[in-house]
């Protein structure tokens, strides 16, 4: 009887060993979801035609470049209506007044120096003011008679870039798209200077323009 009562003994003090080596459960707290309704604000719908659109230009097949570079040719600033881009025209025409404006005054004093010199060479009457002022007679008429073939040149050169930006402008018509969906940002930063130049840094403008 002893020995069973000892053994019972050993038995439940291993049992209890056991026990307590396993690992504690956690305690589970009774909780509340603390979430709110949620409600979901949907925009109003709106038909398709009503929906906002950006600006967009798809191809246009119908717009002929060819046409547009002739117009161009014909008279400045044709091309430009043609496309539709009224705003360049103030820079068409204020580049051709100014540029013959310069002509005016070169073609002006290359004349009036010419005759000088021609004068002063089989010993005519001169004004005054001219007289002992040979060398300098010539040089002001070159000088006025390279400026005026210069403005010739610059009033052909015009002439031909303004014909080739309308053609330009209608090929980007005619065959691609183009919209409004562009970013365009502005921010200071600093740059590094180069080695050679005195601090580490210098205060610079950053632009960034992103597509969308």
């Amino acid at each position: 009887m002893r020995k069973s009562l000892i053994l019972l003994l050993l038995l439940f003090f291993c049992a209890q060993v056991l026990h307590a080596q396993k690992k504690p459960r956690k305690n589970r707290r009774d909780t509340v979801s603390i979430d709110g309704d949620t409600t979901t604000v949907l925009s109003p719908f709106k038909p398709k035609n009503e929906q906002p659109k950006d600006k967009v230009y798809h191809p246009d097949s119908t717009h002929s470049p060819h046409k547009a570079v002739i117009k161009s040719l014909i008279f400045p600033g044709l091309g430009q209506i043609y496309n539709r881009q009224y705003w360049k025209l103030p820079i068409i025409y204020g580049g051709f007044v100014g540029l013959g404006y310069s002509y005016y005054v070169a073609q002006t004093n290359y004349k009036k120096y010419l005759k000088v010199a021609q004068l002063q060479a089989v010993g005519g009457n001169v004004d005054p003011i001219y007289n002992g002022q040979n060398a300098t007679i010539i040089v002001f008429k070159d000088f006025y008679h390279r400026n005026r073939d210069l403005t010739i040149i610059g009033t052909v050169a015009f002439w031909g870039i303004q014909a080739i930006d309308a053609y330009i402008a209608a090929k980007f018509q005619h065959s691609y798209t183009m919209d409004n969906n562009l970013g365009f940002k502005v921010t200071p930063t600093m740059l590094s200077s180069p080695t050679y130049a005195y601090g580490g840094f210098v205060p610079g403008l950053k632009v960034t323009v992103r597509m969308k």
